[in-house]
């Protein structure tokens, strides 16, 4: 199965994670969800339940003890790290229940990509795509993040032994599962999109070409765009499959790139800072924080941007068949009238679109709460002020 070799390197993390199932099967008529993988996915997801369970209830009730500066901070700065902590625990534990939840669907997608391969293969296809590269840069990334953590909350900060450990569990298991599932979804969206594209040419090249109204060609454009539905359709699974994971990562990203944003705001600006090394350490962090959540979010956002393109451009191509036969019309008609009336595009769950704006978008929200963030630390700066006057 071609699919499964274009996503070998990072199959195997993947299945570890939970974040794809343990399959059995190497071709087409044997692939398919094992016991074993069905098995292993609930045990992870069982663990990742309950351990999130027990810290969720620990960050919560225990707030004070998480402090990752031992310098005094105000409340705003206090419930702000709580809740993004929260979050963090909460994102990583979703992106497992459902992918868990919608692992024979999963399967049932990758199965459908390996019939379609086999019709690609003959006429000569043999793209893959690489996320080496990409998947380098994101795990730098997060290493970067957790190195820095782990000086803050082991060497800094006055928090106790098991929770350092409890801390750091959870920012690791944030950070591997959001870097894996980035890298999964780019690799598999983009060898979907290099399938697409492919499809695109040959129906370009054949609009293109003199006499195509004979009975072949009929057939060959009629097989060109049965395969670009059935693409279509594979599109739509794959966001299905994903849709929850999706929208609890950038839920936790979104909050995170905010708080950070603010914290950085607040160290500055903060009084009781007592030398700039602290400045720099506590700018640092937060620096490593968006800079790693902004990457990540920018490659699930290329990709997506990518495969949507791509599918939506079939439309376009097509359009031009009119021009050409009239006995082709009534072939185009049902694909071109889906297509307008419902543009493909990436969701999160369907709460908001996910393509290369997405990002500016999460920017600009990130900017407006980032100001009134600053005039609630601002009013809290000059309520102690006026405290210490009295």
């Amino acid at each position: 199965m071609k699919i499964l070799q274009d996503i070998r390197a990072i199959a195997t993390p993947s299945q570890l994670c939970a974040l794809l199932p343990l399959y059995s099967g190497d071709d087409e008529e044997t692939f398919r969800l094992g016991r074993l993988g069905r098995w292993y996915g609930r045990l992870i997801a069982l663990i990742m339940l309950i351990t999130s369970l027990f810290f969720g209830e620990d960050v919560l009730f225990a707030s004070r003890e998480y402090r990752l500066v031992a310098s005094a901070q105000g409340d705003t700065e206090e419930i702000n790290r709580t809740i993004e902590t929260l979050l963090c625990i909460g994102s990583y534990t979703m992106m497992v229940l459902s992918n868990v939840q919608n692992a024979s669907r999963h399967c049932r997608t990758l199965r459908e990509i390996a019939r379609i391969d086999e019709y690609l293969e003959v006429n000569g296809f043999r793209e893959n795509y690489s996320c080496r590269k990409l998947g380098t840069l994101v795990a730098s990334a997060a290493a970067g993040v957790l190195a820095v953590a782990f000086y803050y909350i082991h060497f800094r900060s006055g928090i106790g032994s098991r929770r350092q450990g409890i801390l750091l569990l959870v920012y690791f298991l944030q950070l591997l599962y959001s870097t894996v599932l980035s890298i999964y979804l780019r690799t598999i969206l983009m060898n979907l999109a290099l399938r697409i594209g492919f499809l695109n040419r040959k129906l370009d090249a054949f609009i293109l070409q003199e006499g195509v109204s004979s009975g072949e060609n009929w057939r060959e454009l009629s097989n060109l765009i049965e395969v670009l539905c059935k693409f279509r359709y594979i599109t739509e699974n794959m966001n299905s499959v994903a849709g929850v994971a999706l929208l609890f990562f950038f839920g936790f990203a979104f909050y995170t790139v905010t708080n950070q944003s603010y914290l950085a705001f607040a160290t500055l600006t903060s009084s009781s800072t007592s030398s700039r090394l602290e400045v720099a350490d506590t700018m640092g962090l937060s620096c490593a924080w968006v800079l790693a959540e902004t990457i990540t979010m920018a490659v699930i956002c290329s990709a997506c941007d990518c495969l949507a393109s791509e599918a939506n451009g079939t439309a376009q191509i097509l359009a031009r068949v009119y021009g050409k036969s009239k006995q082709f019309q009534n072939i185009a008609d049902k694909f071109l009238t889906k297509s307008i009336k419902q543009e493909l595009q990436f969701t999160a769950y369907g709460f908001f679109s996910i393509d290369n704006s997405t990002l500016f978008k999460i920017f600009s929200a990130v900017t407006t709460y980032l100001v009134i963030l600053i005039q609630f630390k601002q009013l809290e700066d000059s309520k102690v002020d006026e405290i210490n006057q009295d």
